[in-house]
């Protein structure tokens, strides 16, 4: 059997130098992959960010270099950069485009879309997943897929799914959680005609916001610990769209905000100081049946919400923050010089006519039925023996040479995912997007009924989730093609809460 050890060791001579990205402090560890500090700790930072000082930065949209009646093609450079995250320090970064977030994909449903990555950083080998993208595995991303630094790989979407928000970021096999809280992470917006004959607002009013957390030194330079035995890394500062706790003017009118949770391990429960409400329009796998008005956003890392926020109640020159007031699988915040209660504040700066709506239908649901199941599959998260040992799905540690399932192609499956430990873990399915059975025996809630690909199993307790298995296959001779599940808690990802399953005819 090859194990994860082998693997990294086996891709070329100084692995540990040659994978790890030089740009991020470990905290309480030398060398690759000792235990990390308990508790959630960020390692103790040394700086303190300005709080709603600085503008929020609102990632550039990237362009295809070329386009043809098949497809568009867009060229990415995955790049070591420096920029200046806290003022008056420079941060070394891993980014797509030199920057973090990368930049925002823009793409058609059904229209295919070819993303050249290519590997320009000094000495990193990367993979790049498009999350909550239904594509052939050829191009999914998986763990030791690799690519060299200096060599490219072009990814082949079909985008043929439903509109939605996804993102992608970094999955290299043991690296995942170092990666992308260096800054290999971007938006990817999938929409299409209908979507956009609705009417929602639209334009310099459509804003995405990826909320990550982050510890930093007193040079400015990123701390990070593994701390897979608990909860994940959770970091002291908090970044929207790589700002620290910035500001954001507003017109008193509607606004969609497409969140993502893009921090390695921490959970948020987000609320408005002014006691307004989000209304929740998609999640990870887009558009709900109709509108869902909730007091706060719970999400676990990975998640994505789809809201509506409307300021046309809020007096011009008045302000509205956006608050973490903790909730179901929050760990403890890290020491040091930062917070993670503030997160970013919305200035009502000016009156403007609003033109768009909400409407009260959306985007009608094929709802799945439970009795077209040809099997159910249980998979159970635990961890076997002391708290140095691996994550395990079903008994095992990831291995990379083991495929864990055989799904045919057009079936439709129910997947069991039962949690044996005693915290909360984001699990992600690869491929496809689900829909929620049921928590814990319950009918999840309205904001839940959606699709998704990403489901908060609760400590001790299970979700059942069902979806079809359309229109690619896996190779079963290349276990590359493989695709994945896996804990997006990223720390328990590393170490070994990872599974291969394929789709085959």
């Amino acid at each position: 059997m090859t194990t994860r050890r082998k693997f990294l060791k086996g891709v070329g001579a100084g692995a540990g130098a040659l994978l790890i990205p030089p740009t991020i402090a470990k905290a309480g560890r030398r060398g690759a992959r000792m235990p990390g500090g308990g508790g959630g700790g960020g390692g103790g930072g040394g700086t303190t960010a300005p709080v709603f000082e600085l503008p929020l930065n609102i990632p550039p949209e990237l362009q295809p270099v070329s386009s043809s009646a098949s497809h568009d093609l867009y060229v990415i450079s995955q790049e070591n950069a420096a920029l200046e995250i806290i003022p008056g320090t420079t941060t070394d970064i891993l980014g797509y485009q030199g920057m973090t977030p990368g930049p925002t994909l823009r793409v058609d449903a059904n229209r295919r879309t070819i993303v050249r990555q290519v590997n320009n950083t000094s000495n990193t080998h990367t993979t790049t997943h498009l999350h909550g993208g239904h594509m052939d595995p050829h191009f999914d991303g998986h763990p030791i897929d690799l690519i060299a630094p200096g060599e490219f790989k072009n990814y082949d979407y079909s985008n043929k799914q439903v509109p939605a928000t996804l993102w992608y970021h970094d999955h290299t096999m043991d690296l995942t959680g170092d990666q992308v809280y260096a800054g290999l992470a971007g938006f990817y917006l999938i929409e299409d005609d209908f979507e956009r004959s609705l009417g929602l607002p639209n334009g310099e009013y459509e804003v995405p916001l990826v909320v990550q957390d982050r510890t930093f030194a007193a040079d400015g330079s990123l701390i990070y610990s593994d701390n897979f035995q608990g909860m994940g890394d959770f970091g002291n500062t908090i970044l929207v769209n790589g700002t620290p706790y910035p500001r954001f003017e507003v017109a008193n009118r509607k606004y969609r905000f497409r969140i993502l949770n893009g921090s390695n391990a921490r959970f948020y429960n987000f609320t408005l100081s002014n006691g307004g409400r989000f209304i929740i329009i998609g999640t990870d796998g887009g558009l709900l049946d109709a509108p869902v008005a909730v007091n706060a956003l719970n999400m676990a890392p990975a998640e994505r919400y789809d809201v509506i926020i409307d300021f046309s109640n809020v007096p011009v020159g008045q302000s509205v923050t956006m608050n973490n007031t903790g909730g179901g699988g929050m760990g403890g915040g890290g020491g040091g010089g930062g917070n993670t209660f503030d997160i970013i504040r919305f200035d009502v700066a000016r009156e403007e006519i609003d033109g768009s709506i909400v409407p009260q239908t959306l985007r009608p649901i094929e709802r799945l039925n439970p009795a077209d199941s040809v099997i159910t599959r249980r998979w159970t998260f635990d961890r076997r023996g002391g708290r140095n040992t691996p994550w395990t799905i079903n008994g095992r540690p990831y291995d990379p040479e083991f495929v864990a399932a055989m799904v045919k192609l057009g079936t439709t499956e129910i997947w069991d995912l039962v949690n044996m430990t005693g915290m909360f873990h984001p699990i992600h399915i690869h491929d496809i997007q689900f829909q929620i059975l049921d928590i814990n025996g319950r009918t999840p809630p309205p904001e839940l009924s959606g699709w998704k690909d990403t489901f908060q199993l609760p400590p001790g307790g299970r979700v059942r989730v069902i979806g079809r298995y359309d229109d690619y296959v896996s190779d079963p001779n290349d276990v590359s093609t493989s695709y994945m599940m896996h804990c997006h808690i990223l720390e328990h990802e590393d170490h070994a809460m990872m599974v291969n399953w394929m789709v085959v005819e």
